[in-house]
Parts: C-alpha cells; sequence; structure tokens
C-alpha cells in the first residue's frame, strides 16, 4: 500500500504534482501489491514487517522524474501497522536542467478498524515531513497532514478496493490548501504466484485556477518468486490532459515474521 501519489509534491516548471501510490499507499501496494495506488486493509500482524522498494520514471511532455520510494511497514497490534516511506528524486525539466536530492518523507499508521469477511474498512493517516533538498520537497519547508478511508471487498479470485482520500497543506499562495483523492482498483488471482492488477485514481487540481481532476489508469503484474518475496510491474496512462502522460513503476517486496 503505497501513498497515492496526489501527496508527492515537487517544484517543477512552476508547480508540477505527481498523480497517479501509490501508495495513502502505494496504495493495496505496502500491505498488499505494489505497484497499485490504491490502499487495501491489509495489515502485517503483530511483529510482521514488510520493505517495499518502489521505482518509478514519469514522463510530462519534455519533464522526467524518476523517484525511489522505499516503504517499511511494521506490525504493532494485529490490526495496526505502523509506515514510514522516505523517498529520493532525479528531476529533469526542460527549462531548469536536472535536480537531484531526498524528497519528503512519511509517517502513518494504519488502523483496520472493521472486518467481517468479505467485508473491512480501514483508515491510514499521518503527516508528511519536509525533509527534501532544494526544491524536491514540499515548497515551504511545513509539514502536511493526510488522511485515507480505505474499503476491501474480498471476492476470490477477485480483490476490489476503494479508497477516499485528503491532504491539507501549509498555506501556500500559488496551490490549493485543501486536496482530495478518489480511486479504485482490482486484483485477480490468476494463481498462487501470479496477480493482475487495474487502477483508477483521480486527484483534485493543486493549482487553484484549474478545475480539472488529474485522472490515470494503471495496468499491472505482480510475481511471486517465493513466499515473501513479490516482483512487480506497473504502466500508468493519463485519462485526461491534467495528469502526467505516462509513468513506469518497478518494484521488490520482502516481507519476514520474527
Amino acid at each position: 500500500m503505497r501513498l497515492p501519489r496526489m501527496a508527492i509534491r515537487l517544484r517543477w516548471r512552476g508547480y508540477f504534482t505527481i498523480v497517479a501510490h501509490a501508495t495513502l499507499a502505494a496504495t493495496s501496494a505496502a500491505y498488499a501489491a505494489h505497484p497499485l495506488i490504491t490502499e487495501d486493509t491489509g495489515t502485517q500482524g503483530v511483529g510482521n514487517a514488510e520493505l517495499q522498494l518502489g521505482f518509478s520514471w514519469t514522463r510530462d511532455g519534455g519533464d522526467r522524474t524518476f523517484s525511489f520510494q522505499p516503504q517499511l511497514s511494521y506490525g504493532v497490534l494485529p490490526t495496526l501497522d505502523i509506515i514510514v516511506q522516505p523517498q529520493w528524486l532525479s528531476v529533469r525539466a526542460a527549462d531548469t536542467g536536472t535536480s537531484n536530492g531526498f524528497g519528503d518523507t512519511l509517517l502513518d499508521v494504519k488502523w483496520r478498524f472493521y472486518g467481517d469477511a468479505p467485508l473491512s474498512f480501514a483508515v491510514r493517516a499521518g503527516a508528511t515531513f519536509p525533509t527534501g533538498q532544494g526544491n524536491l520537497g514540499d515548497l515551504n519547508g511545513k509539514p502536511s497532514a493526510h488522511a485515507l478511508l480505505v474499503a476491501t471487498l474480498d471476492a476470490t479470485p477477485f480483490t476490489v478496493d476503494g479508497n477516499i482520500g485528503y491532504v491539507r497543506n501549509p498555506t501556500i499562495p500559488s496551490l490549493r490548501t485543501d486536496l482530495y483523492h478518489a480511486s479504485a482498483a482490482t486484483v485477480f488471482a490468476a494463481n498462487e504466484s501470479l496477480s493482475l492488477v487495474a487502477d483508477t485514481a483521480f486527484d483534485s487540481n493543486p493549482v487553484p485556477d484549474r478545475a480539472t481532476w488529474p485522472g490515470v489508469f494503471l495496468g499491472g503484474v505482480i510475481y511471486t518468486l517465493q513466499p515473501g518475496l513479490d516482483v512487480d510491474v506497473g504502466y500508468q496512462v493519463r485519462l485526461n490532459h491534467a495528469a502526467p502522460a505516462q509513468q513506469w513503476l518497478l518494484g521488490i517486496t520482502y516481507r519476514w515474521a520474527p
């Protein structure tokens, strides 16, 4: 489960927002399945952990971004995880050159507050801290808060996830303070090792004078190499011109128990 990419902000040709999460994550991403944007309700369990290594390559016109987002999730209770997600970015803008460095860092908790098969609900919430270097992080160097309401329907071999999210940014004159997110994903378990994923997401436009919500569609494949070790690949396209043109995603996920 990754935080939806609505919360990943960087300064690029004025203001450019990568929209797609994975992971108020990744996102079935950190607790379920990278490369999805839409989160699911799964948690790790007491003492169990998951490390997710997520890579993405985004193109929008003449601009390019490479992002590396490792995410560590740890189960402190049967239904409660803590999550930390730093970020490293390489941004190449057509008119300003290339910038490399650390982006902002997310610190979240995820709580599954209801579960009665086949339906469950959870909330993932936390803050994004301004650890970014130069212009690769939050534009005014202050934390921002976010929350995500998550629903999962388990209809094996299909799993359907839905998210509604909110980000509260510090006041920045050129950007909206309140941002909203909606997404839905379907995962089809073809067999014990192979899953096919599809995800659609819309996010409110951070630029105040632009009403169109950037929308994206993502398709991908997850393959289990062995129990506790997955690899995945995903490809994202835009549904309207407010979103980045395309994005490739690659991930490695490792889970372990004490």
